[in-house]
């Protein structure tokens, strides 16, 4: 089996189990099944430029805004030299180019998203597309409840990082109480959301234990994705995990619940022959519009401001890492491009 069918098979099965997972929310179950039926011909169209020799990814991460009303210990984002942002009219005939060609979802990180009101927006109006938005919670209010419940293939995922210690250590004191207000607001309203758990070896025993997650299962999270740790420093707080820890983390999303799904993001890339990024799995845009391999390999031959998708992933940058996929197993952290800097020029 090819590692794209692979890859579609796992993204086919989790919208079908997410609609089972919704059956007591019928609105968010009604348009999980519009989403789910997209995927399903998006998997069609991504086969058909794959016969022209075009690699289109079923996922797009979005690093929506460099703008940020927090300062987290690590942040990738922040590392990053400020850019002048995609224009709205862009956005919104980008996102159909990539819905057109087969895009599945958008993953919209940042900054911090909520901040980028023309994205959250034009990604909203495109209800085909499953939306999950990355977000440190702190700046839900009524409104952004209101937006939720109106928009129900959007899905917010609220960061954290463990224990309401860790959270608040990193991210700012205060904050763990903010998102269980939000995630209080949400579950009053019968509205699914998700957590988003940056998981390394610091703090992989403490977020694979029950005391943990039910909690947040308990407060209406539906989805859980534990995303890789990607050192950006030298902080000693925070460690990458292990060989024996992603193994540990992959034994532990595999479990099936009748009341969450747990993802591991990128999660084990072996299965699918090495580095899902550059256009086999997924692939980055970044608030500027330029596209990119992955959040944390920001380098670019292709603007999004002046070429079409389908234009953009004809990139030789993204050409040359995927036929490196293969050799693409051991990054630093959960990213396989990560600390391959002197590699990624000479593409370029």
């Amino acid at each position: 089996m090819s590692y794209k069918t692979l890859f579609d098979t796992q993204i086919a099965k989790t919208f079908k189990t997410a609609v089972k997972l919704l059956a007591a929310t019928p609105k968010s179950a009604a348009a999980m099944l519009k989403i789910s039926a997209h995927q399903a011909k998006a998997k069609k169209l991504r086969n058909q430029w794959l016969e022209k020799g075009v690699s289109v990814p079923p996922l797009l991460i979005v690093s929506t805004t460099d703008d940020c009303n927090l300062q987290c210990k690590e942040c990738y984002s922040a590392c990053r030299e400020k850019t002048v942002p995609l224009a709205k009219e862009r956005i919104g005939t980008l996102l159909g180019e990539a819905s057109a060609a087969g895009c599945s979802a958008v993953l919209l990180a940042g900054g911090e998203p909520l901040l980028a009101q023309e994205w959250m927006e034009s990604v909203a109006a495109h209800k085909e597309l499953l939306g999950l938005v990355f977000t440190n919670g702190t700046l839900f209010d009524e409104n952004w409840v209101d937006f939720f419940a109106t928009h129900r293939n959007m899905i917010a995922l609220f960061s954290v990082e463990g224990l309401p210690e860790r959270t608040d250590d990193r991210r700012g004191s205060g904050v763990t109480d903010k998102i269980r207000a939000a995630m209080a607001e949400m579950r009053k309203r019968r509205i699914p959301f998700g957590i988003s758990v940056t998981t390394g070896s610091h703090n992989i025993g403490e977020v694979t234990e029950e005391g943990f997650i039910n909690p947040y299962i308990e407060a209406g999270c539906r989805l859980v994705i534990h995303v890789e740790y990607v050192p950006m420093g030298d902080n000693e707080a925070f460690l990458p995990l292990s060989p024996n820890d992603k193994h540990r983390l992959s034994e532990y999303c595999a479990q099936i619940r009748s009341d969450a799904i747990f993802i591991a993001f990128p999660g084990n890339e072996d299965e699918y022959g090495g580095c899902l990024a550059a256009g086999r799995g997924f692939v980055h845009i970044a608030a500027s519009g330029v596209l990119e391999p992955c959040p944390f390999a920001p380098y670019s031959d292709r603007d999004l401001r002046d070429i079409s998708f389908i234009g953009a992933l004809q990139s030789p940058l993204l050409k040359a890492i995927r036929a490196e996929a293969g050799s693409l197993r051991e990054g630093v952290g959960g990213c396989s491009l990560r600390g391959r800097e002197d590699l990624l020029r000479s593409y370029l």
